[in-house]
């Protein structure tokens, strides 16, 4: 695929502009949920010994990371080889649009720092709506389990039917997102600008996107454990629980990164192994370790882009 290095991009101060109203934007809705839940922050903060606070931290971000790996591998697919280091560069630099009502304003971040290493906008949407199929997918999977915890009353058969159709799901996704980008990219409008994609990278960025879920929901467990909470009953409802309410925050896509509606699921399904009021803190502190870790990450992909004067080296084609 040819590097279009010479297309014209937006003016700076025009870039410079959209940038800032996002930021300024997402920095109004979190400090809006921060005051809200301000008692209950708190509370939380009290409740917890800072170490477990910051193994917590440790953990989510370690879950980003991986998370960014999974996005690095449609999109190195259909743009060309990119390194590890600047997908989680250009996968940070877009979390803190998630925080502004809508879907795309990740990826408007996401895109000004990707046409300098010669990625096309084109190339970053496609990446979205992939990546978003996998990450809804795998975090429904995960979490079905966690809907036992809301239903005490369901039949074992019911729940087992429901964790088979969706391993079932998962085996068949990667083929109908192969199927899909093949037949997007013979479009006109899109033949130049995406390279087919091969079910490798698909199953490569599934894998990675289980394990990011795993490993994002061990924080929960964390919190979960410092205040009282049995490990080996704990386990299953924090990491199955938090990709179950993630993606319920998810798909209510007007509710910035699904502010309260994630913490209504958790709360729902934690409440099967700790006390209300516990599972209430380990929430309101799940959001408040999220938000510092995204916020983390978005000034790591600024940092790192203006140290490396903002223009990775460029993607060979």
């Amino acid at each position: 695929m040819t590097a279009q290095a010479g297309k014209k991009h937006l003016p700076r101060w025009l870039r410079i502009a959209a940038t800032t109203t996002i930021l300024v934007i997402a920095a109004v809705y979190i400090g809006h949920d921060l005051v809200g839940r301000g008692e209950e922050t708190l509370q939380a903060l009290r409740a917890l010994r800072p170490a477990p606070l910051v193994l917590a931290l440790l953990v989510v971000s370690a879950g980003v990371v991986i998370t960014a790996l999974s996005w690095r591998e449609p999109l190195s697919a259909m743009s060309g080889p990119i390194t590890s280091g600047d997908a989680i560069r250009l996968f940070a630099a877009g979390q803190l649009g998630k925080y502004v009502p809508g879907v795309m304003w990740s990826v408007v971040l996401q895109a000004q720092l990707a046409a300098r290493s010669g990625i096309t906008s084109t190339q970053i949407v496609a990446t979205f709506g992939v990546y978003a199929l996998i990450s809804i997918a795998t975090g429904a999977g995960i979490g079905l389990p966690a809907t036992a915890a809301l239903a005490d009353d369901r039949p074992v058969w019911v729940t087992g039917g429901m964790i088979g159709l969706a391993v079932v799901g998962l085996l068949v996704l990667p083929w109908v997102l192969r199927l899909v980008l093949h037949r997007a990219s013979r479009l006109r409008l899109l033949r130049d600008r995406l390279a087919p994609v091969g079910i490798k990278p698909l199953r490569r960025s599934m894998l990675l996107c289980t394990v990011s879920w795993l490993v994002s929901g061990l924080h929960v467990w964390v919190l979960a454990i410092a205040l009282g909470a049995s490990p080996s009953a704990a386990l299953l409802p924090c990491v199955a629980g938090f990709a179950l309410a993630t993606v319920a925050g998810t798909l209510v896509f007007v509710v910035p990164d699904g502010l309260g509606v994630r913490e209504g699921v958790l709360v729902a399904v934690l409440s099967g192994c700790l006390p209300l009021p516990a599972a209430v803190v380990v929430a309101t502190a799940s959001r408040v370790l999220l938000i510092c870790s995204d916020v983390v990450m978005f000034l790591y992909g600024s940092w790192s882009a203006r140290r490396a004067r903002v223009d990775p080296a460029p993607i060979p084609r």
